[in-house]
């Protein structure tokens, strides 16, 4: 069996206090895999963020010069998380490169070789963006979107070290979850954790549990519904009382011409405002057999009103979008998009449970697919459940669900503006065999301007 690397490190870099550390199971595969893109996955507890760090902190001392990436969703909390780890666990008492800043502060570990750990999160893209590294670590990957990835494997070309690999750090989440999928078509080397594997719960010697172990397993022993699953068990599950429960059923590959297979009678947006909270822009494709396709999504937090009016004249171009269905609770934002020359119509209130029937009705009937480039509807869709599961009549968790507010806007406000302005289903086969000689005129031109005004009656 081989050996687990270990490294001579230089004096002037550390105290006499070395850290001791073996790797068991799925860590110990990690020392070896050098696999361009790697998952670390498995229950809490198992040591999977140890690992990761220490593999990071064994290649930069053995190849100088190289820079690795540690990163989280943000910033802020990679301070009491993964760097408590690394400071406490990792790097050797009294080693050198902690000196300076603080961790709240800190950008980087700058080891005596050169080598350089950066510490990043990705609400801040551009850091990240604008450098190379050897390796890169993402912590609580679920956390994280595959824009967010993809930006990343961008980022591994620094060719100092004789590989380049990304490693994505997680418990298990929803089935639909980019990375169970992107696990599942082979893309990514998943090495499953357990509780075994790490030595403070589990005595590989005398092959028993540990009393620590005991008490956070019995811990977790207590948790219940999906929570369980994910985190003792290690099952990637979707959570209970979920909303959209056959959402996944309806996901389908992007055709390669991009339309829907059956022919477009309407294409409209559902806008979801927000500034702290994310906006979210989808853009669905009513086809003449009354199936909506959603085949395109925006998503972002902190937007400014040049860049959604870029964005939306992007999807405009892009897609022949008619009109956006919006959010009444930002009457300003309608008015000035108006302005600027979209149709923007206000969604009649039908409160979250009214437009989750909709939702669910097209759902049901095979009447709502989702292009699966669609990537964060698909994931809030999976996360999506009611506060008590099986008790329908209560509002969902308002959590993770801007893109689904933005369904929900976009599939209410096709069914109430046909209501009112007549804007209805493609007619019957029998009926479209013989048009009246004004509709080859309307239906040469989809797109319609009709004023809030006169729809709401504002």
């Amino acid at each position: 069996m081989k050996s687990v690397p270990r490294v001579r490190r230089k004096p002037a870099d550390i105290a006499e206090t070395q850290r001791a550390y073996e790797p068991f199971g799925a860590a110990r595969h990690l020392m070896y895999c050098k696999d361009r893109e790697l998952m670390m996955v498995g229950p809490a507890g198992t040591g999977k963020t140890r690992a990761v760090l220490e593999k990071i902190f064994i290649c930069a001392q053995k190849y100088p010069a190289m820079r690795a990436l540690l990163a989280r969703k943000t910033r802020a909390s990679m301070s009491q998380s993964v760097l408590v780890t690394l400071e406490e666990k990792v790097l050797p008492a009294g080693y050198a490169a902690m000196r300076g800043a603080g961790r709240a502060r800190r950008a980087s570990y700058r080891l005596a070789n050169r080598s350089e750990l950066v510490i990043a999160g990705l609400d801040n893209p551009d850091r990240i963006m604008s450098t190379e590294f050897d390796l890169a670590a993402v912590f609580e990957a679920t956390e994280i979107e595959l824009e967010d990835w993809e930006k990343i494997l961008s980022r591994l070309r620094n060719g100092v070290m004789p590989y380049q690999q990304a490693i994505a750090d997680c418990n298990p989440g929803a089935p639909a979850h980019w990375l169970h999928e992107r696990m599942t078509a082979g893309s990514i080397t998943p090495l499953v954790s357990v509780h075994q594997d790490n030595p403070f719960f589990f005595d590989a010697a005398r092959q028993c549990w540990t009393p620590a172990g005991l008490a956070y397993r019995a811990t977790l022993g207590r948790l219940t519904g999906v929570r369980r699953k994910r985190l003792l068990e290690g099952i990637w599950a979707a959570a209970e009382g979920a909303v959209y429960p056959t959402f996944a059923d309806h996901i389908i590959p992007v055709p390669l011409d991009k339309m829907p297979p059956a022919e477009p009678v309407r294409i409209c947006g559902g806008i979801d405002w927000g500034w702290t909270d994310s906006m979210a822009i989808l853009v669905g494709v009513l086809a003449a057999d009354d199936r909506l396709y959603i085949v395109d999504e925006f998503y972002q937090k902190e937007a400014l009103i040049h860049q959604i009016y870029q964005v939306m004249r992007d999807l405009t171009d892009r897609w022949s979008v008619e009109l956006f269905f919006c959010d009444q609770s930002r009457p300003e934002l309608i008015k000035e998009f108006i302005r600027r020359g979209f149709t923007c119509v206000k969604r009649k209130p039908e409160g979250v449970l009214g437009g989750i029937r909709q939702v669910t009705e097209r759902l049901v009937s095979d009447r709502l697919k989702v292009y699966d480039s669609c990537q964060k509807l698909i994931t809030e869709a999976a996360g999506y459940h009611y506060h008590c599961a099986g008790r329908a009549e209560e509002a969902p968790v308002a959590r993770d669900d801007h893109t689904l507010d933005a369904l929900r806007y976009l599939v209410t406000g096709l069914d109430q503006h046909a209501d009112r302005t007549g804007w209805h289903k493609p007619p019957p086969p029998a009926e479209v065999a013989a048009p009246t000689p004004a509709a080859p005129q309307a239906s040469a031109d989809r797109r319609i301007i009709v004023p809030s005004e006169v729809i709401w009656g504002e």
